[in-house]
């Protein structure tokens, strides 16, 4: 990772858990600790040219389609109060989401944001079918990441919800999506928590941990360094990413798409929440972000 010394990190860590692949068998892989630098790695990890090779066919958990049921109704009315609680009562006008994926965010952020111009980008030529839906609504637009366009405004919330610990130079994302900033603008980045008590418990079967798809594991000091970096300041914070159901499907084998699978998810999320709240934790860490 570009910014600190990645090279020092891999000879001098340890191994936290052994997992295999469950979304594309590939195989086992390690994931590392820094105790130096408090980072963690996947091992071994796809490089730069071969990433897109794990998204392409859309078939991971990244792409799941969002469909008008009971699950996804709860999941939306979840992903619009996050994200109003993010801004906390701000006007917002303009809205990126980086890295959008099945499109639940963007999508949400049109009922979130009554008033406001949403931008959806992602590595795929076409969109989500969330987004699809609204092709003839002038409030939404969707690029290519490469795409110039979206990259000439600027932004009052710019969501970053999941993607930093896929790509390989997260310091250099973060000082570029902090450079499309409007003034008072939130840059909201959420990334797994490496030192969640749910990782503890449930080791190899934590989806939190998702090789080789996370390329890198986060803990708060690792990523206030990112931050810190990046050149801005931002507040890290705890928070809660219901998880049980796909831990769930990886212990049993069952599709995570399974209604019971994710029904159970959803009665168990207390339960992780009591293991985060013994241990002193959280299933995810949260950072605004701000110039």
């Amino acid at each position: 990772m570009r910014g600190l010394d990645f090279q020092k990190c891999k000879l001098g860590c340890e191994r936290v858990v052994r997992i295999k692949d469950h979304e594309s068998n590939l195989g086992e892989f390690d994931v590392m600790f820094c105790s130096s630098c408090k980072l963690g790695f996947t091992n071994p990890y796809p490089t730069e040219e071969t990433t897109g090779i794990l998204y392409e066919s859309k078939l991971s958990g990244d792409f799941d389609v969002i469909k008008d049921s009971f699950i996804d109704r709860i999941k939306d009315l979840l992903s619009v109060r996050l994200l109003k609680t993010i801004t906390c009562g701000r006007s917002v006008k303009n809205v990126l989401d980086y890295a959008t994926g099945n499109g639940r965010f963007a999508h949400s952020a049109l009922t979130a944001f009554e008033d406001s111009n949403v931008v959806a980008v992602d590595y795929q030529s076409t969109p989500p079918p969330i987004l699809l839906k609204h092709k003839l609504n002038i409030r939404v637009q969707y690029f290519e990441i490469s795409d110039k366009a979206y990259k000439n405004k600027k932004y009052d919330l710019i969501i970053l919800r999941h993607v930093l610990e896929h790509t390989h130079h997260p310091v250099e994302l973060v000082k570029f999506l902090s450079s499309l900033l409007a003034p008072k603008g939130i840059l909201y980045i959420e990334v797994p928590n490496l030192k969640s008590g749910c990782a503890k418990v449930f080791g190899k079967y934590w989806k939190g941990y998702y090789v080789p798809r996370h390329i890198f594991h986060f803990t708060k000091q690792s990523l206030s360094k990112v931050i810190q970096l990046a050149g801005v300041s931002g507040k890290i914070e705890g928070a809660e990413m219901p998880l049980m159901g796909n831990t769930i499907s990886i212990i049993t084998g069952i599709d995570k798409k399974n209604v019971v699978v994710q029904l159970f998810g959803i009665l168990l999320h207390p339960f992780q929440m009591l293991i985060e709240l013994v241990s002193g934790s959280s299933t995810v860490l949260a950072a605004r972000v701000s110039k």
